[in-house]
């Protein structure tokens, strides 16, 4: 009797204990105590665990969720050496960083330039190519190339859009910083379609006649045209200012810096042809730098100031 008193106790204490480590799973399950710890990206790295991570300073706005191992931020393009522009020549094929907190183009493994909305985790789009010279253009705004290789401009804040078609052979602005910022100003392109050179803003309203020679450089009233070594100075609206061609042609303000056959550097009227300033012989277009100033137009040859034509 007393034996088997003995194994009833010892039952019911083997039930307490069993009941108390089953309790205590069932909890420790619920609070995670029992879970494989989640790895995090604790020193938020911008590739990490076949992601990227995108941060406004600590915090985290968006992650992308890679297909290959080729997985980052796309290169911006720099196709204007093709061509005749003055355009932005210290512009490196760097990385473009995501955009307005919000957006980012990337490369996942393909030549295709993903364009991704990081809050929505949304591919917007797919293009060739983007440029934005590296030091970027005023008004939020990127040249982007379609499949069909044809050129268009993007402005992108918090929401983005398309203010130029697909539709041109190439998109370029010249080596002219805003007025506001440290970017290169987007009031005008410059743009080639089957009808020529052109200049047009950013709603795609065309500025300028239609040119056969590409556009070098241009400002409000004139534009600067190349036809191989050779620079010519023509109105806006088209017409050929003076025949003669030049080595070199800059738009100074109200003038244009020429240099002419005998290697003799000056500024004219673009108007009428006459010549402004004295006339400098130099060895090398490189030694000539012109400045505006609120007294006029500044000439540098060398390191040497020679004068100020207001």
């Amino acid at each position: 009797m007393r034996s088997n008193k003995g194994v009833l106790i010892l039952i019911i204490v083997l039930m307490v204990i069993t009941s108390t480590f089953a309790i205590w799973g069932y909890i420790a399950n619920l609070s995670g105590v029992n879970k494989v710890p989640v790895r995090e990206n604790v020193n938020r790295d911008f590739h990490y665990e076949n992601k990227l991570y995108f941060y406004n300073l600590l915090e985290l706005i968006g992650t992308y969720e890679c297909k290959t191992s080729s997985c980052d931020y796309a290169k911006g393009t720099i196709d204007d050496n093709k061509y005749s522009l003055n355009y932005y020549k210290d512009a490196k094929e760097s990385p473009i960083k995501y955009i307005a907190k919000r957006y980012a183009f990337l490369t996942d493994g393909s030549d295709d330039i993903i364009f991704y909305d990081i809050l929505n985790k949304q591919v917007k789009d797919t293009y060739k190519a983007v440029k934005n010279y590296e030091i970027g253009l005023d008004n939020d705004l990127y040249i982007v190339q379609d499949k069909n290789n044809k050129w268009g401009v993007l402005k992108i804040e918090n929401v983005a859009g398309q203010v130029i078609d697909f539709k041109y052979d190439f998109i370029g602005v010249q080596n002219k910083l805003s007025e506001n910022t440290t970017k290169l100003a987007s009031d005008k392109f410059v743009v080639k379609s089957v009808e020529g050179w052109t200049l047009v803003n950013e709603n795609d309203v065309i500025k300028a006649s239609y040119f056969i020679n590409p556009i070098y450089s241009y400002n409000d009233d004139y534009v600067i045209t190349k036809n191989g070594n050779y620079y010519y100075i023509n109105s806006i609206t088209g017409n050929l200012l003076i025949s003669d061609p030049f080595l070199y042609a800059e738009l100074a303000g109200k003038y244009v810096g020429v240099l002419n056959q005998y290697n003799q550097f000056y500024l004219i009227n673009p108007i009428n042809g006459s010549t402004v300033s004295q006339n400098y012989l130099i060895n090398s277009i490189d030694e000539v730098k012109l400045e505006e100033t609120l007294n006029g137009i500044k000439i540098i040859i060398g390191q040497e100031e020679k004068e100020v034509v207001k």
